[in-house]
């Protein structure tokens, strides 16, 4: 019976949220993930055994036969032309593979094989590539092809929402991880770099990415196969130390941002100058060609994992990095294909060793420290790179690796190879996310309910209002001062000028 008034709503009459605000689990979709991490993780880790052994028998051909690298201009032609059959960008490097996943794209199946015959190819003619981003290219391609059958979705996901965006990105970065651990012996730093890549995009399947890495460690660590690199002593934390780690930060931070530029810069002007890659594979393996020949730069050719057990070994100061930058640069600026990752650690391994020499300190654990710090400057992923040296040096060398991949960062071009990584969070997102826990904690301390956390946040918001204001104070004095320049050059004469007596503040002659 209705009284005319209103009657209290129950839950029962309480309207269902939203659809696009309804999150579902699926738990038979978690369990295809794990599968699929586990089998993606044992079949990239094969993968980058066979990448191991044809281009490492690429390498042991060409030094019987160093003639072969007469042979590089026909070599970069036949890999275009394979590329071309296959129906692959004549231009698609590890850059634009990484460009690709980021938007979203589904990676060839046929990427795989390619990359792996054009990069054995680059070596046994004596180019100056690596197989380490070749291995990531294969990593994505294989991921995107083993996850076909598998109908992967979101495990937790809106109802009707598209998530084939997300699932193009994740199996291609979970190969690409997995592939990659396999290769440096390294899964945390594997899986790490994948996600410095892609700005963190794919954080949500870092579980399935690191089952994936772990599995392919195992496969490649039970066959021993691939980038074995030297272990060096570890000395002990002291100042002189920490002073030689800034050194050799900044310096492979200037040599890493060059080097990165210059691979660039070199692509940028060919493709302005004339799209024809045939063109450019032709005149860059000429000049290639006759600068070991003539010069006798035979053991500069190659990925540089033996310059770089070298280094490891045996101090080397000298200037034999701008040899191997040279022709790194003129393989890949030419667009030969291979990878950067190998040479960029033996350029740092060269540079920390000339480094800690001259500087009277251990050249062989400069060397370890200088190829970690060049490749945080040179990729742009200073996590990475500090994981996957206390993966491959140990875990005593992290204190020496935090400081110099930091003061790399830091001084390194803002730009790497790949592109920006978290430099774009750190203008963006991050910058996004600190404005709002500034917020929420000054709200706090406003309706009285702070904590220890508000409290310092609140304290840092003060420091930076007085520097602000300290800040525009001196700018209105530097503006004051150059009004009363100009007055008096006006009023005197542009000969005569007035300053401010450092004691009393008076203006004299």
């Amino acid at each position: 019976m209705s009284t005319g008034q209103a009657q209290p709503k129950t839950d029962d009459d309480a309207q269902p949220a939203p659809a696009k605000w309804i999150l579902r689990f699926n738990a038979g979709q978690a369990a295809q993930h794990l599968l699929y991490a586990l089998v993606c993780g044992v079949l990239c880790g094969f993968g980058s055994i066979v990448l191991c052994l044809v281009v490492d028998g690429a390498r042991h051909v060409f030094v019987r036969a160093p003639w072969l690298v007469w042979l590089l201009p026909v070599i970069g032609v036949v890999q275009l032309l394979l590329y071309r059959w296959w129906r692959l960008p004549l231009n698609l490097t590890t850059d634009g593979v990484i460009e690709r996943m980021r938007a979203g794209h589904r990676i060839s199946g046929l990427l795989a094989p390619g990359i792996l015959i054009a990069n054995a190819m680059t070596i046994l003619a004596g180019g100056s590539v690596g197989k380490e981003a070749g291995a990531m290219q294969l990593g994505a391609s294989l991921g995107t092809t083993i996850g076909r059958p598998f109908r992967l979705h979101n495990v937790v996901r809106r109802p009707n929402h598209d998530d084939t965006q997300d699932m193009h990105l994740y199996v291609a970065a979970t190969g690409m991880a997995a592939t990659f651990s396999a290769l440096f012996f390294a899964p945390l730093g594997a899986c790490m770099l994948v996600l410095e890549l892609m700005r963190f995009a794919g954080l949500r399947y870092v579980c399935s990415m690191l089952v994936a890495c772990f599995a392919g460690f195992v496969v490649a660590r039970h066959f021993g196969i691939g980038d074995v690199i030297t272990k060096v002593g570890v000395p002990q934390l002291d100042w002189h130390g920490v002073g030689m780690c800034v050194v050799i930060g900044i310096a492979a931070a200037l040599f890493g941002s060059l080097f990165a530029i210059a691979i660039r810069l070199v692509q940028g002007v060919t493709t302005r100058i004339r799209r024809n890659y045939y063109l450019w594979v032709v005149v860059g393996g000429l000049v290639v060609a006759v600068l070991v020949t003539a010069c006798g730069w035979t053991r500069f050719t190659g990925s540089g994992g033996v310059l770089l057990n070298d280094v490891l070994r045996t101090p080397n100061v000298s200037f034999d990095f701008l040899i191997k930058m040279l022709l790194t640069i003129l393989c890949l600026g030419f667009w030969f294909k291979g990878g950067e990752i190998m040479p960029s650690l033996c350029l740092g391994g060269m540079i920390g060793s000339a480094s800690f020499a001259m500087t009277g300190g251990d050249a062989l654990f400069g060397a370890a420290v200088g190829s970690i710090c060049f490749l945080a400057a040179f990729n742009r992923c200073p996590l990475s790179a500090f994981l996957l040296g206390c993966e491959i040096f140990g875990w005593a060398a992290a204190p020496f690796l935090a400081i110099g991949v930091c003061v790399a960062f830091m001084f390194g071009y803002p730009v790497g190879i790949y592109g920006s990584g978290i430099d774009v969070l750190a203008r963006s997102g991050w910058k996004q996310f600190f404005h709002g826990l500034r917020r929420s904690a000054l709200l706090d301390e406003r309706e009285g309910d702070a904590g220890l956390a508000d409290f310092a946040v609140a304290a840092g918001s003060a420091i930076q209002q007085v520097a602000s204001t300290t800040q525009q104070a001196a700018l209105k004095e530097g503006e004051q001062w150059r009004r009363d320049l100009e007055r008096q050059r006006r009023e005197r004469g542009s000969g005569r000028w007035w300053h401010r007596n450092g004691s009393d503040g008076r203006r004299i002659r």
